[in-house]
């Protein structure tokens, strides 16, 4: 329980000091760019497939369940 203490001071004051620095809102700022440079890709990657793939989709729940040997 100690070592947990003194490890959670340690995180806060490395933390604080990084935010006090701003390299907090650096790192958001990339991961904010980041999430939204994936989610239009993501989004180029449905429009794409709407329409242009003429296989069914099968997911495992719709084949049949096989029996396990013995």
């Amino acid at each position: 329980m100690i070592r947990t203490l003194i490890f959670g001071a340690i995180a806060g004051y490395v933390g604080k000091k990084l935010y006090d620095e701003g390299k907090l809102t650096e790192f958001k700022n990339d991961l904010t760019t980041r999430f939204n440079d994936a989610k239009a890709k993501l989004d180029e990657q449905r429009g794409d497939s709407d329409g242009s793939s003429t296989a069914p989709v099968v997911s495992p729940a719709t084949s049949p369940a096989q029996p396990l040997p013995h």
